[in-house]
């Protein structure tokens, strides 16, 4: 490997930089309970160098400085945790979980098809929480957007450009060419 990183130095020149996986945090909206409104809350995620999360907090923090604090105890004590992986018998998917003193600190962001996946990706995560560079600040999750309610009519949203109502010829034949009609051309 180290031959690896040495031709790839002398190849860019050296000046090229990598980015590092990464500690991000989010604040996002959570229910409290069924009728009551949403607050905001913070959670964090480990994202590899080419942006794909690794796995995220299990809990919501209260305030960014619980949050941040969570990943400094998660790397402190990262030779104590105890990993777990299950499989979610509604569907047959697997996750996996770390904890710590009993209490879940970390769980993947994803589920997975097979084992071998499962334990692969909890891997990469063991290896990137030392090395990942805490990103300072809170990433606000559907800023500016507004999600619709229950009783939103959401068949009248249009495309405010022009929608093509068929596809070119299809090798395929008729079969499979689309047809596109919009609610007031039926």
């Amino acid at each position: 490997m180290g031959q690896v990183r040495a031709r790839f130095r002398a190849w860019t020149g050296g000046g090229i930089k990598v980015q590092r996986p990464r500690f991000v945090f989010l604040a996002a909206p959570v229910t409290q309970a069924q009728g009551a409104s949403e607050r905001e809350s913070i959670l964090w995620m480990l994202v590899s160098p080419n942006n794909r999360q690794l796995g995220r907090s299990a809990s919501y923090h209260g305030v960014y400085a619980d949050s941040h604090q969570a990943v400094l105890d998660l790397r402190q004590n990262l030779d104590r945790v105890v990993l777990l992986e299950s499989l979610v018998e509604r569907t047959g998917q697997r996750i996996w979980r770390l904890k710590l003193d009993g209490q879940a600190v970390a769980v993947s962001s994803r589920s997975y098809f097979r084992a071998r996946e499962c334990t692969y990706n909890l891997e990469r995560f063991m290896e990137a929480v030392p090395q990942a560079e805490i990103v300072v600040g809170v990433r606000v999750a559907r800023r500016g957007r507004q999600r619709p309610a229950e009783t939103d009519d959401l068949t009248v949203v249009r495309s405010a450009r022009p929608v093509a109502t068929t596809l070119a010829q299809s090798s395929l034949g008729p079969a499979y060419r689309t047809q596109l009609q919009l609610p007031d051309e039926q």
